[in-house]
């Protein structure tokens, strides 16, 4: 124990004659550190009783600590390989994605429950900033693979809305040789989505080749997390 005005006492005990003891027992009310004044003759009940306080309190800041510190996962993660049929369609400019078929992959984790593996489309829960990404394989073991001489067309790939052809982010891929596998992967964080947004795989073929979908250790994946 210890006062601040008992004489020329810095430190100061119950056989001490001195009114303004303090315990070093702490209260904290989420501003100020404060004393639990314990006076000389106390009984040993009203010890026990500041101490449960005390005790109760200390308690109580922990439970508000941990919920704050609590962090909900918002996970999604789709894997499988690409879904089939997956043939050409002929180059040509405008808006291609809302035509295509959405990739309809198995569930590795959805802590949401926001995507639907009969469509294909993982619908936003709660507004918020998303990281978003996806991750193609798709070979051919066959021929030239995905290479046709004098060709210009190639694959792309794009994490879109359920309909329309709004785009969050995409890639592309075009053979200039002889090539087995193609790879697409996009990637964007921090993006702001609001609840009841739309978001699906979709691949565009315009390569003039189309993919059969048997080459093992091809892949195709979606993942969707909230920051």
């Amino acid at each position: 124990m210890s006062c601040t005005t008992c004489g020329s006492k810095n430190n100061c005990h119950c056989s001490d004659n001195c009114p303004n003891k303090a315990s070093d027992i702490t209260t904290y009310d989420c501003n100020t550190l404060s004393s639990i004044t314990v006076p000389c003759g106390s009984s040993l009940c009203d010890v026990l009783g500041l101490l449960e306080l005390y005790i109760t309190n200390t308690a109580s800041e922990v439970s508000v600590i941990n919920d704050y510190l609590s962090i909900t996962p918002h996970d999604l993660l789709t894997s499988g390989l690409p879904t089939l049929p997956l043939g050409t369609i002929v180059p040509a400019l405008g808006l291609l994605w809302d035509s295509q078929v959405a990739q309809k992959q198995a569930i590795v984790h959805d802590d949401d429950n926001a995507y639907s593996p009969s469509t294909g489309v993982w619908t936003c829960p709660t507004t918020g900033r998303y990281d978003l990404a996806f991750d193609i394989k798709m070979s051919i073991t066959t021929g030239d693979g995905w290479y046709t001489s004098g060709s210009a067309g190639m694959i792309q790939a794009a994490l879109v809305t359920g309909t329309g052809e709004d785009v969050y982010v995409g890639n592309t891929y075009s053979s200039v040789n002889i090539q087995q596998s193609a790879y697409l992967s996009g990637a964007i964080g921090g993006y702001q989505l609001t609840a009841g947004d739309t978001i699906c795989l979709k691949i565009i073929n315009t390569t003039g080749t189309s993919y059969s979908g048997t080459t093992p250790g091809d892949f195709c994946r979606m993942s969707i997390r909230k920051v």
